[in-house]
């Protein structure tokens, strides 16, 4: 039992009496009390489980509820073999129908509720279904359980989907499930893995059948950073890439790009490495990704040339990828991965899943606006998927500033002292689902892009070393715009 819920039977009804009487008790149910008497709702929401199986013991999480193994949208769908219920909690709806308690399979859970198991619930999403008032209807619509069959192939594998399609089809009679929903969930499960052709209206689906599966799961944050993008306020720094002022601009960019990504240079040595082709001893491979970079960076035809479909937008990738990484063959310069990857905690996209889901991510672009909202989108969506073993960051980058200079916009370089912000706004994106501060990190580097004099290199320098920009990531020194004092930097806090 949790400590922040008390029962009846825990003490004597005239004790729970008095303690509710002096405010130290809140009633949440029939003979459920909790402890924190200002926070109700925020205890039916962390002790749910506890709650609801003291009031429905052997109740079985499935329908819509089974996928996410809990409340949806505020409501709880449960199955159990006594009369239907409804409980309202603060901040929960409980829905019990009448049906089969826990069966073969199903997995019990603390406090006394079961989650059904991957087929039965597969076979009660077929049940006909309707929304009521407002509520999600509590079987998946068709689209929806298309969806969830993707999702579970991507997750278990096609043996455990047979299995399951299996399993649910024997089970079908047991649940009282209509024969014409098991059948679509054959031809589903068929479809996605590659046994027959059927016509749906889910994407992740038709998108599995023409041959470029995709991770539904990044392709809906991608929907979140593009929602974001446009409720962002406007942003726009007008600059011509013809214009002198911008001449070294590409070679900063190449070196920060690399720097942050730990192929690192003293400025000089960057400076004879990209002009005069001298490279430091031991390091052809490291002189390379930076030279190759540059050549990318510095090539204004290449830098304004944009996708106009997913297949285009794949293979500017690749291309451009292909030039970064010409010096390290064994990294496999602009061919796909064929090996999953990670960086810390971060999974990326399975190697299978990758083209296709550049490809969904891109099909987002179309709802964008501006060269900016534009840009910060393709960073994130290569810097998600990963699509490379290596340099995926360097092409992320690429791929936002050809975005920027296509629309005549200051492009963004990403300073040293500012690599920790620019790669923890990421990660506050990818692993807690909040585009704001990545939205907020770029808005600041595109406004002090464009404060830089990128005329020459001695007066870019000069800049750049009076705003902090060659500082170590860890600098008490932040990054600041030109002319504002030390206390002028961004708080991404």
């Amino acid at each position: 039992m949790a400590n922040s819920i008390v029962f009846a039977t825990d003490q004597p009804a005239s004790t729970l009496s008095r303690r509710v009487q002096r405010g130290e008790l809140v009633r949440i149910a029939p003979g459920i009390y909790t402890q924190e008497v200002n926070d109700v709702t925020g205890v039916v929401e962390r002790e749910w489980q506890t709650i609801v199986g003291h009031l429905m013991p052997d109740a079985v999480i499935s329908d819509r509820s089974a996928a996410s193994g809990g409340p949806v949208d505020g409501v709880l769908y449960l199955v159990r073999p006594v009369e239907a219920r409804i409980v309202q909690l603060p901040g929960l709806m409980v829905l019990a129908r009448e049906g089969p308690g826990p069966l073969e399979g199903d997995i019990e859970l603390p406090g006394g509720l079961y989650q059904a198991s991957r087929w039965r619930a597969l076979a009660e999403n077929t049940r006909p279904a309707r929304a009521v008032r407002n509520r999600p209807r509590r079987a998946f619509t068709d689209n929806e359980l298309a969806d969830w069959v993707d999702r579970l192939l991507r997750i278990d594998g096609e043996d455990h989907l047979r299995n399951y399609r299996d399993r649910a089809k024997a089970m079908a009679r047991d649940l009282d499930v209509p024969a014409a929903g098991i059948d679509r969930l054959e031809q589903m499960i068929g479809a996605a893995i590659g046994t027959r052709t059927i016509r749906t209206g889910s994407q992740a689906l038709a998108a599995r059948q023409r041959g470029f599966p995709y991770d539904a799961d990044r392709v809906k944050r991608f929907d979140l950073l593009a929602q974001a993008l446009h409720r962002s306020l406007p942003q726009n720094h007008p600059a011509d890439p013809n214009d002198p002022r911008w001449s070294c601009l590409p070679f900063f960019e190449a070196y920060f790009s690399n720097y942050i990504e730990g192929t690192e240079f003293e400025l000089d040595e960057a400076t004879d490495l990209v002009y005069e082709g001298k490279v430091p001893y031991g390091r052809t491979q490291d002189g390379h990704d930076l030279t190759g970079t540059y050549q990318v960076v510095n090539d204004l035809i290449e830098m304004s040339s944009v996708a106009t479909s997913g297949e285009q937008f794949v293979e500017l990738l690749r291309y451009r990828h292909s030039i970064i990484l010409a010096g390290r063959p064994e990294k496999n310069p602009g061919r796909l991965k064929e090996v999953a990857n990670r960086a810390g905690d971060s999974v990326f996209v399975r190697p299978d899943l990758a083209e296709g889901t550049l490809r969904a991510g891109f099909a987002r672009l179309a709802e964008l606006d501006t060269a900016w909202e534009r840009a910060v989108f393709t960073m994130f969506l290569v810097s998600e998927v990963h699509p490379f073993d290596d340099g995926n960051g360097r092409a992320a980058r690429v791929m936002m500033n050809a975005e920027l200079v296509a629309g005549n916009q200051s492009r963004i370089i990403i300073p040293i002292v500012f690599r920790d912000d620019y790669l923890g706004a990421l990660r506050q994106l990818t692993r807690y689902d909040d585009p704001s501060v990545l939205i907020k990190a770029l808005r600041f580097a595109h406004d002090y892009t464009s404060s830089i004099d990128f005329t020459d290199k001695t007066t870019a320098t000069m800049q750049l070393e009076r705003t902090n920009a060659f500082n170590a990531a860890d600098s008490p020194k932040r990054l600041v715009l030109l002319g504002r004092s030390q206390n002028g930097e961004i708080d991404l806090s």
